[in-house]
Formats: structure tokens, C-alpha cells, sequence
């Protein structure tokens, strides 16, 4: 992706060859993390998705609601109206993001 391809520019023009090491072996390693912690975690996932497994027909069902409002809100405009909406009960919200 984009990402690793700035990361290799960047090591293909770097003098200093440990720095170009460095760059491509801190990429390599927050690639892994989520591949590590989910290995770690896999028992406990398991165990929830057994638990889970009796709602699923109505969470399925729930998803597809959501998704078939949110699609009736973005073709009538109305998505952008229930961001404000939001924004006005929930101030606090504005400030995540990239501002």
C-alpha cells in the first residue's frame, strides 16, 4: 500500500543504512501486533462467539437495518442532518477526528 511504499522511498534514499533497517523493521513489527494479540486472544473470541451465537440472527438483522437507514439517509441528504444532530447532544464528539 501507500504506506509501505513511502517507507521504502524513504529507505531507498536514506545514507545511513540502520536507519532504512530501522524504518522497515518498525513497519514490520506494527504489522504483526494485531497478528500477535489476536493469536493471544483467540481462546477468549471462541468463547464469546459461543455465547453470541444464539443472537445472531437478530444482530444480522439489526446490522441490516442500520445499513439500509443509513443508505435511505444519504440518499435524501439526511445523513448530514443527523451528524449535526448528533454533534449538538453530544458536543464533546467534535473534537475527535483530524482538527
Amino acid at each position: 500500500g501507500p504506506i509501505l511504499g513511502s517507507i521504502l522511498a524513504l529507505a531507498a534514499i536514506e545514507e545511513n543504512t540502520s536507519k532504512s533497517i530501522l524504518l522497515l523493521s518498525l513497519y514490520s513489527l506494527g504489522l504483526a501486533i494485531p497478528f500477535i494479540i489476536s493469536g493471544i486472544l483467540i481462546d477468549k473470541l471462541l468463547f464469546f462467539s459461543k455465547s453470541v451465537r444464539k443472537y445472531i440472527s437478530t444482530i444480522t438483522k439489526l446490522g441490516g437495518v442500520i445499513l439500509l437507514l443509513t443508505g435511505i439517509a444519504i440518499l435524501t441528504g439526511q445523513l448530514q442532518v443527523l451528524g449535526f444532530l448528533i454533534l449538538k447532544y453530544f458536543p464533546s464528539l467534535g473534537n475527535v477526528g483530524w482538527y
